[in-house]
């Protein structure tokens, strides 16, 4: 079960508090002042936590409540340094930390509009302040830091959003190249592995074999009579074949097992951690599959039948030798007639 985490703008809050425990254990602000600010804040963290904890922020249209969390944050900063000059100086560099975690949840708009507000009332409390105090040199610090934050909010934000902008472009980068690494694996009519992606499993299923002596086979599928049907009723007919026996070959054989179209009509199962016995069984099995498929509709025999080849691996034979057994066997399947599995002992 996922146990909600505190979200990073509450860590932002309690890290402020702290700060101001060390200006109260150097005597810059009051025990009450400190106290006080330190209960809003952990009032402010348990609630938020406990609105993500029972899931109330799903009722919300944007479930981080990353603006709410914000004004909360930035007002209690806002407050203490109205009530606590000295806190200032940490001010700036806090308002910053929190912006930064808002720029890649907040829109544009909405962190344009927080960050004026933001500036607004920082400038109203050092004018409130500056009737009270005179126009001193307090006050020209104080303008002056205010100008610091002035310049280097907007360029936090245009920053953060030329980050995401690129974090964007990246992710649809990598979306795209998963797509082109799919289709570069893949035969676009069957969707089964193509016949370059079957030689990288075999050397995958050789090296396997030859480390931890496990045994695997393959099978070599044809489709008996597959260029008559062609010619008598088009290459249309001949794809929807294809296609529909890849369909049911690919869901009736184990999630181990690969499965690719290795020339037209030609097919090959690869069989991890099974002998020449194993290997016919499934072959067997996928036989009795294609043989109830119904092709009534397109085809004047309704059925089809296939032609199978099975040979084991030989610890240390090269796959080409491995592939030409399976075809020799297959090549006996077809001469003696067809609709059968034929196999070459290990």
């Amino acid at each position: 079960m996922r146990i909600p985490q505190l979200s990073p703008i509450s860590l932002i809050s309690l890290l402020y508090a702290v700060s101001l425990y060390v200006f109260y254990r150097q005597g810059f602000i009051t025990g009450t002042t400190f106290s006080v600010v330190a209960a809003i804040v952990v009032v402010m963290v348990v609630l938020f936590y406990a609105v993500f904890r029972f899931g109330f922020n799903t009722r919300f249209q944007e479930p981080s409540l990353m603006l709410p969390q914000l004004i909360s944050s930035l007002l209690v900063m806002l407050v203490v340094a109205y009530l606590e000059r000295s806190t200032q100086v940490a001010l700036v560099p806090f308002i910053l930390i929190a912006f930064s975690f808002g720029i890649f949840r907040l829109s544009t708009a909405s962190l344009i509009l927080l960050a004026m507000g933001c500036l607004v009332a920082y400038l109203g409390i050092i004018i409130a302040r500056a009737q009270v105090e005179g126009f001193d040199f307090g006050f020209r610090a104080d303008l002056a830091q205010w100008a610091v934050l002035a310049l280097t909010l907007p360029g936090m934000i245009l920053v953060g959003k030329q980050i995401q902008n690129l974090r964007q472009l990246l992710r649809a980068t990598r979306y795209q190249l998963e797509h082109y690494e799919e289709k570069s694996v893949r035969d676009e009519l069957t969707g089964l592995y193509n016949r370059r992606q079957l030689q990288s499993e075999l050397q995958q299923a050789k090296l396997q074999a030859d480390t931890h002596s496990v045994p695997f086979s393959i099978c070599l599928i044809d489709i008996d009579k597959f260029k008559e049907i062609n010619d008598n009723n088009g290459h249309l007919v001949g794809d929807t074949i294809l296609k529909e026996f890849s369909r049911v070959a690919r869901d009736s054989i184990r999630d181990t097992d690969i499965l690719g179209r290795y020339g037209g009509d030609e097919f090959m199962q690869i069989l991890p951690d099974t002998d020449v016995k194993g290997a016919v069984m499934h072959a067997e099995r996928l036989r009795v599959y294609a043989h109830f498929l119904d092709f009534q509709k397109i085809l004047a025999q309704k059925h089809i039948s296939l032609s199978i080849g099975v040979a084991q691996y030989r610890p240390g034979e090269k796959i080409t030798d491995l592939i030409a057994r399976a075809d020799t066997a297959l090549y006996k399947a077809k001469q003696l007639g067809r609709n059968r599995v034929e196999w070459i002992d290990a």
